[in-house]
């Protein structure tokens, strides 16, 4: 007889353990750098074609979200030109995340550019009035000062962290 009387339990299986996350590389300096300036081409465009659409004057919805997206890909540059965030020294993934860590970055900034966080934030709300509000949307002059705005805030970043305006002459042909 074995163990006299004890009960004796089969052994536990045993279980793989789950293999380790791969590490996190940051980006590098020279990564940041391409990816801010590719951020920036991609404001120009949308800055252009909202500035076109508001010239136009019948696109009140459309001219509201291009121009929310030139200031969205903007500040995703501004936040690349100032080192990133995170443990890949990126962008944010989510608009939310863009808008919250642009505002830090720029809070103690003076003039236009120091209010720039809240205009975006300001033009993420016209921008999702535009897209999904089913009642109401957004009216023409409404879109032009968010257009206004996002020309203020793309110039402002631009002189911050010196981005180059590579796109507005190709799509000036």
């Amino acid at each position: 007889m074995r163990g006299r009387g004890k009960k004796v339990h089969p052994p536990k299986k045993k279980r793989v353990n789950r293999p380790r996350r791969a590490l996190i590389e940051p980006l590098s300096d020279l990564e940041r750098q391409i990816k801010a300036q590719q951020e920036f081409e991609k404001a120009m465009i949308h800055l252009i074609e909202a500035e076109r659409m508001a010239e136009w004057g019948n696109a009140p919805n459309a001219c509201a979200h291009s121009a929310y997206y030139a200031m969205h890909h903007c500040a995703a540059a501004a936040i690349l030109a100032a080192g990133g965030v995170g443990k890949r020294r990126d962008a944010p993934q989510s608009h939310e995340h863009i808008v919250q860590h642009f505002g830090n970055l720029i809070a103690a900034e003076p003039g236009f550019l120091g209010q720039s966080g809240m205009v975006l934030g300001r033009a993420r709300t016209d921008r999702m009035v535009a897209d999904y509000d089913l009642v109401r949307g957004i009216a023409n002059a409404d879109a032009a000062i968010t257009v206004r705005e996002a020309r203020e805030f793309v110039d402002a970043c631009k002189a911050k962290w010196n981005f180059e305006d590579k796109v507005t002459d190709e799509l000036d042909d």
